[in-house]
């Protein structure tokens, strides 16, 4: 019986998630505050159901690490960017928007920490990386969600394009590994 091949599907996991993350950050970082116009459909398609469908077939491979990491993500920008569009929908005041997106941000902040910790199993450098950099990222978020502070907003952002860049990378080395 031929046994069946598989691609690493952590390369369209990573690049959703980059993809996105850069585009959200350059919003928060106020390169660009236009782009989370962008963001929010990528964070609906490419960020959360690509790299939501990326997460199935880990499972299919077996990598309970990676399923989770990518599921996990991908039903997060889903869900950010259903709640950024509930109060223009009707579905929400734009007052409960804060406290809403506070309490994500923890909850987010909480499963990236223990991600991170998971993360030092893999022994690969980028993972551990991508993974800490996530964490400092939620809770930066967390911080500016919770001060207002748009100063930490934009320190959020810079590193929020350093973890999209490294995420990135992480997608090019799994498509380059494919050529080894």
């Amino acid at each position: 019986m031929k046994e069946e091949k598989f691609s690493n599907p952590g390369a369209v996991g990573l690049g959703g998630f980059a993809l996105t993350t850069f585009i959200l950050n350059v919003a928060n970082a106020g390169l660009v505050p236009q782009a989370l116009l962008a963001a929010l459909p990528l964070g609906i398609f490419y960020g959360g159901l690509a790299q939501f469908i990326a997460g199935l077939f880990e499972f299919k491979t077996g990598n309970t690490f990676g399923m989770t990491a990518f599921t996990g993500y991908g039903a997060f920008w889903m869900a950010f960017s259903f709640l950024m569009y509930a109060p223009a929908l009707h579905l929400m005041s734009g007052n409960d928007l804060g406290p809403i997106l506070g309490i994500t941000f923890v909850s987010w902040t909480i499963f990236s920490a223990i991600m991170s910790i998971i993360s030092f199993k893999t022994h690969d450098k980028t993972t551990i990386s991508i993974f800490i950099l996530v964490f400092f990222l939620f809770l930066l978020l967390d911080i500016a969600q919770y001060t207002g502070n748009k100063v930490v907003t934009t320190i959020a952002g810079y590193e929020g394009i350093a973890t999209a860049l490294l995420a990135w990378y992480g997608m090019y080395l799994a498509i380059k590994s494919q050529f080894n």
